[in-house]
């Protein structure tokens, strides 16, 4: 399922940047960006993140079976007589000469190949000479679009076809299965750290330690290298406090049944485990209330389009305790459950020889440079926190790479 932009498109072009296909036009500088009523996306290359809809200042941007139907005729008509265009043409796509290095440095190590790394090194390329070594501690490209969006998503996980090429790039030196703490420092010009922030946060309430996180849960169905195997599966009701998109995605894999198991892409023993599993009904808990909910409409309405008829939404909850009788609220009320999820966000962790601000999970940084320590950047949740989806670490990662260069200009030059 593909975006459109309806008629109430402010054509800020905010939703350009995030796009990480390259999908939505006019975009500024193409002939007709500013002189139409709205901006479109190209249905043949979008890839359902929902990046646009999480930025656009008015809500214009929506999924094609909720929009409506004279503003998905309009978007077909647009893209009728175009071609599609790449996204990620790095053969074709020279980089301008004002922004190419002069005498600033030649190699740069990026340090993560999730999406925050993966668009800092095609910035890179697209806008310096530079040499990229690119590491990661596993053996594929991808980060969390590989090893984090749910296995009913496949159109999202497209870009990891994208992300491939970019390791192809004859300047591009790709190390898998790499510890970067092995990597002497002095041996690159610059750093960029795309380390993410994958560990879950705590609820912090007794028999916590019992209970599955979004983290490991996630990991294990996708099938990620060296993901341990969750709790045992009991029902026949299980419960996930959180409110965010991963939350939903958890109850939705979880209630999934076996004939919806079959049309995803997982490992054979997660879909045993899964179609064996004797939960029949998810209660997802918010702590706050359902105006303050971090999911995006899309995706609770997918979710009650798939399982709708058992998942129970509560909100203004406060989690106490959690034991083998179930999970105990504040108010005193225990929910009888066989298993409890935490999908409360996630949170970085310091690197060796950074400074890391704990309260914020993040490297304290200016616009991706970090603060005290000349030569290393940061790009991705590891940089602003754990929020923003797919999208967004495009313009985050250009805007790290611009401060980047424009460092390094600053002290290649005369005098500085």
């Amino acid at each position: 399922m593909s975006y459109v932009i309806s008629g109430e498109c402010c054509s800020d072009a905010s939703c350009v940047a995030v796009c990480p296909m390259n999908s939505i036009h006019p975009s500024p500088g193409e002939p007709g960006f500013g002189a139409g009523a709205s901006l479109f996306i190209d249905p043949r290359t979008c890839i359902d993140c929902g990046a646009c809809a999480d930025i656009c200042p008015v809500d214009a941007a929506q999924p094609v079976d909720q929009a409506a139907p004279e503003d998905v005729e309009r978007n077909a008509a647009y893209f009728a007589e175009r071609e599609p265009l790449e996204a990620m043409d790095l053969d074709s796509w020279e980089p301008p000469s004002y922004q190419v290095w002069g005498d600033g440095p030649r190699r740069v190590l990026v340090v993560g190949a999730g999406p925050a790394g993966m668009y800092a090194t095609r910035e890179l390329l697209l806008r310096t000479t530079a040499e990229v070594t690119l590491v990661d501690r596993l053996e594929q490209v991808g980060g969390l679009v590989r090893y984090g969006v749910a296995p009913d998503h496949p159109q999202t996980k497209q870009i990891i076809s994208t992300f491939e090429r970019v390791i192809q790039h004859p300047r591009v030196q790709w190390r898998p299965g790499t510890d970067a703490t092995g990597l002497p420092p002095d041996g690159f010009d610059a750093v960029v750290h795309a380390v993410g922030a994958r560990r879950s946060r705590r609820l912090g309430i007794a028999g916590e330690e019992a209970a599955c996180t979004a983290e490991d849960f996630v990991a294990w169905y996708n099938g990620r290298p060296g993901a341990p195997a969750p709790v045992g599966l009991a029902g026949p009701r299980a419960v996930i406090v959180g409110n965010g998109n991963v939350a939903l995605d958890l109850a939705r894999i979880l209630l999934s049944d076996e004939q919806r198991l079959r049309s995803m892409d997982v490992p054979t023993e997660v879909r045993a485990t899964l179609a064996a599993s004797g939960v029949k009904e998810v209660v997802l808990l918010g702590r706050r209330g359902p105006e303050e909910a971090a999911y995006t409409q899309a995706a609770l309405h997918e979710l009650l389009a798939a399982v709708g008829d058992r998942v129970e939404l509560r909100y203004h909850a406060r989690p106490t305790a959690w034991s083998s009788d179930g999970l105990t609220l504040g108010s005193g009320e225990t929910i009888a459950a066989g298993n409890l999820f935490t999908a409360i966000g996630f949170e970085g962790q310091a690197i060796d020889g950074l400074p890391f601000d704990a309260e914020r999970g993040i490297v304290p940084n200016v616009r991706g440079a970090v603060v005290g320590r000349p030569g290393h950047y940061v790009a991705g949740w590891i940089k602003r926190g754990a929020r923003g989806g797919i999208g967004v670490n495009k313009a985050c990662a250009q805007e790290t790479v611009a401060m980047l260069v424009s460092s390094s200009r600053a002290a290649a030059s005369p005098g500085s």
